[in-house]
C-alpha cells in the first residue's frame, strides 16, 4: 500500500465511505462472522520528512524508531503529553512504504488542534503535516473470538495491522475512501470463507472498547486531565521507559518507578440508564471517580483502584448500582510495590 504518493486519483471519490456504508450479507456462523466498521470518529494525519523519526520521538510516549526496524511492528499506540506530563492526544502510528512517512490516527474532533500541536514543535525541521482524510479511511474488524485470520487476495491498496493495544480490539484496516463495506469485505477475504456484518447496537467498536475499559478521543481522554499511566498506557503497549526524553517524560518515568498510581481507566457496567451526572460514588457518598463514556449499559470510567477493586464498597451512580471488573488485559504479575502504592 502506497499511502504517501498518488493521492490525486482518489479525490474523485469524494462520496466516500462515510456517506455510504453499504449492506453486508447476514452471517453464516457466529465463529465466521466479523463486524466490519468504518471509524467515523477517527482521522488520519500524514507526517512526512527526513527528520520525521526524531521529530516524533521527542513528542510521543512510545519508541517510534522501532517502526523502522526490519522486524518492527506495523503500527504503534502512543500518547502526546503536555509539559506537565498530562495526556493531550491519543494516537495509533502506522508505518508506510516510505520510511520518511508515517500516518497518525487521531480523534476527528481534535484534528485541527492535533495538527497545530505538531506544527508548534516542528520549529525548523523540514516536516510536512497534513490530513489524508479524503484519501484513506480507518476501519476495524473484530469478533468475540479475537482477530481471526484475514487472508487477502487482492488487497494491494489496503494497509492491515492488528490493533497494537490489546488483541481483543481486533484489526485495523486503512482503505481508500472510495471503498464501501461490500467491496472492502471482498478484498479482505479469499473464497468468502469469512462473513463481514455491519455494526449493531450489540456489536460495535465503541461498545467493544467500553467492555475492555479502553478510553479513546478527547471526550473520554480529555486533554490535560489525566496522566498516561492512569490511561493504562503502560498496559496498552503505549509507553517506552527505555527511550530518550520526550515532552512530559520526566513525570511519567517518576510515576512508573515509584509505582504510585491511584486511579486508572476501567470498564463499568450499569443497571440503569446513565444521566448527565457521571460521578461514581460509594453508598456512603465518597467520590470514587467519573464516567467518561457510556453506551448500552457499558462504559469507561477513571476510578480509584483500591476502594473499587480491593474494597467491599458498593458502587452507585445516581443512586443506582453499578459494577466494575478488573480488565482481563491488565498484567497478572503486578508488582507488590505497585499494589502497596495503590493502597496508600
Amino acid at each position: 500500500m502506497n499511502v504517501c504518493k498518488n493521492f490525486k486519483f482518489l479525490r474523485i471519490a469524494r462520496n466516500c465511505i462515510r456517506n455510504y456504508a453499504g449492506r453486508l450479507p447476514a452471517p453464516r456462523s457466529t465463529n465466521n462472522a466479523f463486524t466490519l466498521e468504518p471509524l467515523r470518529q477517527r482521522e488520519l494525519i500524514r507526517v512526512h520528512g527526513a527528520e520525521v523519526v526524531p521529530f516524533l520521538q521527542g513528542l510521543v510516549t512510545n519508541d517510534v524508531s522501532r517502526l523502522q526496524e526490519a522486524n518492527g511492528p506495523s503500527s504503534m499506540y502512543a500518547l502526546f503529553l503536555n509539559r506537565g506530563g498530562r495526556l493531550m492526544y491519543d494516537t495509533i502510528i502506522y508505518r508506510t512504504n516510505d520510511p520518511d512517512t508515517f500516518l497518525l490516527e487521531c480523534d476527528r474532533d481534535a484534528s485541527s488542534d492535533f495538527r497545530r500541536h505538531l506544527r508548534m514543535y516542528r520549529v525548523r525541521k523540514r516536516i510536512d503535516i497534513d490530513t489524508v482524510d479524503d484519501e484513506y479511511v480507518p476501519w476495524v474488524i473484530f469478533n468475540e473470538n479475537g482477530r481471526g485470520d484475514i487472508r487477502t487476495h487482492k488487497a494491494m491498496d489496503l494497509f492491515i495491522a492488528p490493533d497494537p493495544r490489546v488483541g481483543s480490539m481486533g484489526t485495523r484496516v486503512l482503505a481508500p475512501a472510495d471503498l464501501n463495506s461490500t467491496k472492502l469485505s471482498k478484498d479482505l477475504w479469499r473464497n468468502h470463507d469469512v462473513v463481514a456484518i455491519n455494526p449493531t447496537p450489540d456489536s460495535n467498536y465503541k461498545l467493544l472498547r467500553y467492555k475492555q475499559g479502553i478510553g479513546e478521543g478527547i471526550e473520554e481522554l480529555p486533554p490535560g486531565k489525566c496522566f498516561p499511566l492512569e490511561a493504562n498506557a503502560d498496559y496498552l503497549n503505549g509507553v517506552s521507559f527505555n527511550k530518550g526524553c520526550y515532552v512530559g517524560q520526566e513525570l511519567t518515568a517518576r510515576v512508573h518507578h515509584s509505582g504510585v498510581i491511584r486511579k486508572r481507566y476501567m470498564p463499568i457496567r450499569f443497571t440503569a440508564p446513565v444521566s448527565s451526572n457521571q460521578t461514581v460514588k460509594s453508598v456512603a457518598g465518597a467520590n470514587l471517580g467519573r464516567v467518561f463514556g457510556h453506551a448500552h449499559n457499558h462504559g469507561v470510567a477513571l476510578l480509584r483502584i483500591e476502594p473499587v477493586l480491593h474494597g467491599d464498597q458498593q458502587l452507585v451512580l445516581d443512586g443506582e448500582r453499578c459494577f466494575v471488573d478488573r480488565p482481563h488485559w491488565w498484567p497478572k504479575d503486578m508488582t507488590a510495590k505497585r499494589g502497596l502504592a495503590a493502597m496508600e
